[in-house]
């Protein structure tokens, strides 16, 4: 059986590893901008890497609407 100490340990990881994919993410962003800076990118190869940034972004949304959902509001004080 599962203990509430354990519940709350796993709660606390899961969003180590989360913050940790979100800055990640932000840094391969801000790195691939800096090493293009001044440079054409061919419009097909543009588009896979919007395609690429628009599907990190909508996996993060995922995340987040999952760990809202499945999170029991407070009670009223």
């Amino acid at each position: 059986m599962t203990t509430l100490d354990q519940v709350l340990q796993s709660a606390t990881d899961e969003s180590t590893v989360e913050d940790s994919l979100i800055a990640v993410t932000g840094n391969i962003k801000s790195q691939l901008d800096a090493a293009l800076a001044g440079t054409t990118i061919a419009p097909a190869v543009q588009t896979k890497i919007d395609a690429i940034f628009t599907q990190i972004e909508s996996n993060k949304a995922k995340v987040a609407a999952a760990v809202l959902t499945n999170t029991p509001s407070a009670p009223a004080a």
